[in-house]
């Protein structure tokens, strides 16, 4: 009899590994920006060895992290199982990360990374995630990424520009969830779970009972609005899992649960909101 293993998998790891890019693509056009559908995005158009390539950033809320996208020729041999190897400077040790690596039939393949902090250290969990430190990314100059011998490195410049552009359409989304941006980037505290381990718990049984019905899996993406007294006033699903059902499971169980109040910059309690992106999957067992 096999028994249904249920797997909360977080998105970013960081262990380390020696690679270094092979191929090195360059600008051909200016950075783009657009925010239909609630979704931030800036990309730029790249060449290497003569083949066109394109690098995508995109928030889809307020974060600290963004998705990043890259894609053309150079990625073909790319492993989508093992880990590539992601740095942002010359000299930088930078970071194993899990990607998404798919044919593409425009650019031949594509890898996206989600949940990247752009800063040269070690990617963090703590912290105010209300938006893209512009500092840090400043501070590329590159977004190379690895995978054995091989890799492509897009040579992208300082990110600062791209940084505001993304953190200006954010500030939008934050507007219309009814929270002042300026409150938020101010935070001495975030909001989170009151206790993270029987959060996840719960959320993991939640999860449990539609995913063993229909062995749903893929990335669960969403956001919890709390009060000045840590009190959960609503949920929404940023991306959809596809099944109703297990979006109305998984918010209904966080919005059971208490939260510790987010921090203003004045010391005192106020509303904010807590968001909640990992992966999920069901494993079987023999």
């Amino acid at each position: 009899m096999r028994l249904a293993l249920i797997a909360f998998t977080a998105l970013t790891c960081a262990t380390p590994a020696l690679a270094a890019p092979a191929a090195v693509a360059t600008p051909t056009g200016d950075w783009e920006t657009s925010s239909e559908g609630g979704l931030c995005r800036m990309q730029r158009a790249f060449e290497a060895g003569g083949q066109p390539h394109l690098l995508i950033l995109e928030q889809n809320a307020p974060d600290r992290a963004v998705g990043i996208a890259l894609a053309g020729p150079s990625l073909a041999a790319f492993r989508p199982e093992a880990p590539l190897r992601v740095t942002f400077a010359e000299g930088h040790a930078g970071f194993d990360k899990k990607a998404r690596i798919e044919p593409n039939s425009q650019f031949g393949h594509v890898a996206v990374l989600e949940g990247v902090w752009l800063e040269k250290g070690t990617p963090q969990r703590d912290g105010n995630r209300s938006h893209i430190d512009p500092a840090a990314a400043e501070s590329v100059d590159r977004i190379a990424v690895a995978q054995g011998s091989g890799g492509v490195s897009f040579a992208t410049g300082a990110l600062g520009d791209a940084a505001k552009a993304l953190n200006a359409c954010t500030a939008q989304i934050m507007r219309s969830w009814g929270l002042d941006p300026e409150v938020q980037y101010g935070l001495q505290r975030s909001a989170a779970p009151a206790d993270q381990e029987r959060f996840m718990t719960q959320m993991r049984n939640a999860y449990a009972r539609p995913a063993q019905r229909t062995l749903q899996q893929g990335t669960i993406d969403f956001v919890v609005f709390t009060d000045a007294a840590g009190k959960a006033t609503d949920c929404r699903m940023l991306v959809a899992t596809g099944y109703e059902d297990l979006d109305k499971a998984m918010c209904a169980t966080a919005m059971k649960e208490r939260f510790r109040p987010a921090l203003g910059p004045d010391g005192q309690a106020t509303a904010s909101y807590w968001r909640l992106r990992t992966g999920l999957r069901v494993a079987f067992q023999g």
